[in-house]
């Protein structure tokens, strides 16, 4: 996803900027009409560009950092009350980082939003199969934001039998009139599941660094898994994997990284693309870059650093580093964002074969393929095959390793949290630094702007 940082984005789009309520948000500002803001077709491109645009802003390493303050990956923030807020699970209605967060994904919607209804009333000289195009990319980017939102501000998929608990609200169309109800998590996933079916089925398979149909065949694969429905998961894993378009980076120490400056990687599906001129990757480097002097804000628990283990054959245990050894102050730096400003790969390859082989493995009928996308990552991890797993390893071997390849290969990538829900809501008993997986402190509070009798915020605290 490649962002213009001079762009002109006409004003009825900028009219998103700075609502305070986050859902009640005004289409078309008072400056400029429709019809008057979108006259070429290049305004229709501006306008899709700005859409991409707020979700560079929220996927710079703030939505993930909010994940994984809920995780086992990260010790006590250092000096920072929001944060320390959702380290303790009990997230208040007034937090300004959370609320912050959880605005953006909604003007990335409502941007799509008005893009859809524009497109259907005339397109200003805008062919026909642009428009298609145009769609499907909005219907993506409106599945994403849907996506990370009720993913961290509702209880998973499978919490309840029915999926009736309560989930955030849609939003498909322009209509401010009415206050938007908090609907079922149930409800949102099948908008989002809609919504993504629509882009796989008109994207094209290579868009540059905007949506293509394999970053929505990606985005099917999380979100299926996300349900624990585990083989329509793995077939759209699989389409993105065999499709060959995409490779694993290799294993040496420029390129284990996904996070690099001045390139994207080899496996990124869809990206955010930063440059020296805005850094869209802020909040990564700004929280956790541990070469400047300073204790980072965030640091890697205990845990995570014995998970690592001490064999420097790994080249990912570069990735961590012990300060101060032995002292009343020691804490371990995540070295893995030490860069001035990088491409954020939203989508990517290592997820889908860890995906892929945990479906495998808990499917049953291929445990082999569930080996091979394991090993491969422990072959560039290590540079040879000296730690993969046997041909004949079980099935709880396999989805061990997993587990530990998957928190090992995407720390600090926000995804850990999610990951203990959903094994959580299929029967496993996960127990999140001493709290259970669902109790209420495990799903991040809404601002107190948006309550209302069919809006009820999340109850506050209680793990």
């Amino acid at each position: 996803m490649k962002i213009n940082s001079k762009l002109f984005v006409p004003l009825f789009a900028l009219a998103f900027i700075g609502c305070e309520d986050y859902l009640d948000v005004d289409p078309v500002g008072n400056t400029l009409t429709q019809d008057e803001a979108l006259q070429t077709p290049q305004d229709y491109e501006n306008i899709l560009n700005s859409c991409y645009d707020v979700i560079a802003n929220y996927k710079n390493g703030r939505l993930q950092v909010l994940n994984d303050l809920l995780s086992d990956d990260l010790d006590a923030p250092n000096a920072s009350s929001d944060y320390n807020e959702v380290y303790n699970r009990n997230m208040l209605f007034f937090n300004g980082t959370i609320g912050g967060v959880y605005g953006e994904p909604y003007i990335a919607i409502m941007r799509a939003n008005s893009l859809i209804d524009a497109l259907s009333n005339g397109s200003a000289g805008v062919d026909d199969a642009r428009k298609q195009v145009m769609e499907a990319e909005c219907r993506f980017i409106r599945a994403l934001g849907h996506f990370d939102v009720v993913t961290g501000w509702a209880q998973p998929y499978g919490f309840s039998g029915n999926n009736e608990h309560p989930g955030i609200a849609i939003r498909t169309s322009v209509d401010i009139q009415s206050l938007p109800p908090r609907e079922s998590v149930g409800t949102a996933y099948a908008q989002i599941i809609s919504d993504l079916e629509f882009a796989k089925d008109n994207l094209p398979n290579d868009n540059g660094s905007y949506a293509s149909k394999y970053a929505a065949e990606a985005l099917l694969a999380k979100v299926y898994f996300q349900m624990n429905d585990h083989a329509t998961a793995k077939s759209y894993a699989d389409a993105v994997i065999n499709s060959g378009v995409f490779s694993l980076d290799p294993g040496n120490s420029d390129t284990l990284n996904r996070f690099r400056e001045g390139d994207v990687s080899s496996e990124a599906i869809f990206w955010t693309v930063s440059q020296d001129n805005d850094q869209r990757s802020g909040a990564f480097t700004g929280n956790y870059r541990t070469d400047l002097g300073n204790e980072p804000t965030l640091r890697v628990s205990q845990e995570l650093y014995a998970l690592f283990g001490t064999d420097t054959a790994d080249q990912r245990s570069s990735w961590l580093t012990v300060f101060n050894e032995g002292a009343a102050n020691e804490y371990i730096g995540l070295n893995k964002f030490n860069r001035q400003y990088f491409s954020v790969p939203v989508l990517h390859l290592t997820d889908l074969h860890l995906l892929r082989a945990e479906c495998a493995a808990l499917i049953g009928n291929d445990l082999t393929v569930a080996i091979n996308d394991v090993n491969a990552l422990l072959e560039r991890a290590f540079g040879d095959n000296s730690r993969n797993l046997g041909a004949n390893a079980s099935a709880q071997i396999v989805l061990d390793e997993i587990h530990k390849q998957r928190r090992i290969e995407m720390v600090g990538e926000g995804n850990r949290i999610q990951q203990q829900k959903r094994r959580g809501a299929s029967g496993e008993a996960i127990i999140i630094r001493n709290a259970p997986w669902d109790c209420n402190g495990m799903v991040l509070q809404f601002p107190i702007s948006e309550q209302t009798d069919i809006f009820p915020l999340n109850q506050t605290g209680g793990c």
